[in-house]
């Protein structure tokens, strides 16, 4: 009897939950339906309301917990936004990503800083925070940070220099990844909570980039910036583990506005097709171009099932897994972009035209590749890890637990007596390990419960013979100076024709980030 009441009352908290939810994603579509991002993507900032209206219906808290004014979503639900959000634009979404992913569980994560209810409860209801952590020596490489954060007594000073940090103009707080200095320190990597009003911190160039205009880039001068020690977020000085752990999440978070941009763009592209006519038929009619469509379908039902396997894993595990975050970013990232140009394509001059969402879908989709640890970075660490007999346990781990062992085994098989420090090897390695996965999670039940789940898992056995026919051999050395070769002689050849060196300082002004 009592089983039964209470598998009734569950059910009944279920449907409700349910009913929030949909009631909740309802209403932040038909807000941001109201915006006009094409007149933001040429301002080159956002409509004033849009900050408002992601405070309001509490996108600002998409995680956080209810106690400090969030609103505790799964994570599931969270990327769902999230994806939404991205199919009007990439830099709305962008936003939640850095403010809900990267910096605000850096400071959750540290109840020891003062006041840190009242900051989170601020920056649920609009108050951003940003992620500074590029820098112009380093990319995100940690092993290449300058910046330094001299440790004395019960203060810490802040120098050096950050670039291309989303929010930092509008930010009300910034979370920076600097090298401990001093006395006491262990020179580790360390998070410091900023305020944008701390004297000494300067917010100078502002990034002019190829797409997410509607969001504010900046450079960050941090020159000699004191703040009480409470503010260093690792207090073992082990900032990089809360890096990591954020932009674990932030990989799942990018993987998101990839299938947004994805979905945008396909509709607008079936909506044309409909309409046009060649020949006698529609285009959409045309059996290529079903093809085309069917394939672009696939791609997202994939995305989709490792972003749900992603999501089921945190539950889990209470942390994002490394590898498979990896996975589904590098996955979503490259078939989004791949998508986006097919669109731009099958739309002609029109797709081109500035005028219809795909041109900006187009220049939005690139940097997705590129944030949060590019394709080919990501590729070679999940290759090297696969390798490496220091790693190797946690990629099968991995394997075992969406049941694909099997997998595992042939890909460590296959890439047997191929050399580990050879960086072909590691990212053909990478490649192996994402699309083997994604294989794995189609053929999973319990992640991709689509109709088309089958011929998305064919799709992906295609990519994979199609990769397998490019594997990498054994290059020898000789084949690997002609290579070294060639370039130098085009470089002396374009230099000649042009009449000056191509790559200058002066051209490319490369000076302020190399």
């Amino acid at each position: 009897m009592y089983t039964q009441d209470y598998a009734q009352f569950g059910a009944k908290q279920e449907r409700s939950t349910q009913a929030r939810a949909t009631a909740r994603f309802s209403s932040v579509i038909a807000d941001l339906s109201q915006l006009n991002f094409a007149d933001a993507d040429d301002r080159r900032a956002f409509p004033p309301t849009l900050h408002s209206i992601l405070a309001r219906h509490g996108l600002l808290g998409l995680t956080a917990p209810v106690e400090h004014g969030g609103l505790a979503l799964p994570l599931q639900e969270a990327i769902e936004l999230i994806s939404a959000t991205a199919s009007f634009d990439v830099s709305a979404a962008s936003t939640l990503v850095i403010h809900n992913f990267l910096a605000l569980p850096c400071i959750e994560a540290a109840p020891h800083i003062p006041e840190q209810r009242h900051i989170i409860w601020g920056a649920t209801r609009g108050d951003l925070c940003a992620f500074a952590l590029t820098e112009p020596g380093a990319g995100s490489a940690p092993r290449h940070i300058e910046a330094s954060a001299f440790i004395h007594g019960d203060n810490v000073r802040l120098s050096g220099r950050k670039i291309w940090i989303g929010l930092a103009d509008w930010a009300r707080w910034i979370v920076c990844f600097a090298r401990a200095s001093g006395p006491d320190a262990k020179g580790r990597l360390v998070g410091v909570l900023v305020d944008r009003q701390a004297p000494g911190l300067k917010v100078t160039h502002e990034h002019r980039t190829l797409g997410l205009r509607g969001i504010i880039q900046n450079t960050l001068e941090f020159q000699d910036v004191e703040l009480p020690r409470s503010y260093v977020l690792s207090r073992d000085q082990d900032g990089w583990g809360a890096a990591a752990s954020s932009m674990n999440r932030g990989r799942i978070g990018v993987a998101a506005m990839g299938l947004g941009a994805l979905e945008r763009a396909i509709q607008v592209a079936a909506s044309y097709a409909s309409h046009r006519r060649l020949g006698k038929l529609r285009m959409i009619e045309n059996s290529y171009i079903e093809q085309l469509f069917g394939q672009m379908v696939l791609r997202r039902e994939v995305v989709k099932a490792m972003l749900a396997a992603s999501c089921r894993l945190v539950s889990a595990q209470g942390t994002p897994n490394v590898h498979l975050a990896s996975a589904t970013k590098v996955l979503s990232s490259e078939w989004c972009g791949l998508v986006a140009d097919q669109c731009v394509q099958l739309l002609g001059g029109r797709g081109y035209d500035e005028g219809t969402p795909l041109a900006k879908i187009y220049r939005d989709a690139r940097i997705l590749r590129i944030f949060e640890g590019p394709t080919e970075a990501l590729l070679a660490h999940l290759g090297r890890c696969l390798l490496s007999k220091a790693t190797r346990d946690e990629i099968a781990d991995l394997f075992r637990s969406v049941g694909a062992a099997s997998v595992h085994a042939g890909a460590i098989a296959e890439l047997s007596g191929l050399n580990e420090t050879d960086g072909a090897v590691l990212i053909y390695a990478g490649w192996l390990t994402t699309l083997g996965l994604a294989k794995a999670i189609m053929s999973t039940d319990c992640f991709s419960a689509s109709d088309c789940a089958s011929a998305a898992a064919d799709l992906v056995n295609s990519e994979l013979a199609s990769l397998r026919a490019r594997a990498p051999g054994r290059q020898s050395f000789e084949a690997r100076s002609r290579a070294n070769r060639t370039l130098t002689t085009f470089l002396h050849d374009a230099a000649c024709s042009i009449r000056s060196p191509v790559l200058t300082d002066d051209y490319l002004k490369l000076v302020q980030y190399i």
